[in-house]
C-alpha cells in the first residue's frame, strides 16, 4: 500500500493507493506548479480538489516499508530504555537514593498497610 501525503493549507490529507504507480502518478501531479485546480482520488473514494498554489508540499510513501521503520524505532526505543534502566542500576548515587528513598513495603497481612 503507498500513500501521498498533502500540505494544504493548514491541513494535512493523505491519499492512499492499492497500486504503486497510481500513487506515483497522482504524486507527479502534486509536483507541477502552473497554478492550475488539480482532481486527484484514490482508491478508497477520497477525492480532492484544490489549486496547486495552496500546495506547501506533497509525500510519497511506502507504507510497508513505513511499517518497517516503525517496528524498528520501537525496538531501538526498546534498547535505550533497557541500557538506561541498566545504567541508573550501576550508579551508585541513583541506587543509594533509591533504597533510602523508596516507599514501605505493604504489608498483605496488616491489611496492606505498613506497621508502625
Amino acid at each position: 500500500m503507498f500513500a501521498v501525503n498533502l500540505a494544504i493549507g493548514n491541513s494535512v490529507w493523505r491519499l492512499l493507493f492499492k497500486d504503486e504507480e497510481k500513487a506515483q502518478a497522482a504524486f507527479e501531479l502534486t509536483r507541477k506548479r502552473d497554478g492550475a485546480l488539480t482532481f486527484l482520488e484514490d482508491d478508497f473514494g477520497q477525492k480532492c480538489y484544490f489549486p496547486l498554489a495552496e500546495l506547501h508540499g506533497s509525500m510519497f510513501e511506502d507504507l510497508d516499508k513505513a511499517k518497517m521503520a516503525n517496528v524498528e524505532l520501537f525496538l531501538h526505543q526498546q534498547r535505550v530504555q533497557a541500557m538506561a534502566q541498566k545504567a541508573a542500576q550501576s550508579d551508585p548515587g541513583l541506587r543509594a537514593n533509591a533504597i533510602m528513598g523508596s516507599p514501605r513495603m505493604l504489608d498483605p497481612v496488616n491489611g496492606g498497610f505498613p506497621r508502625n
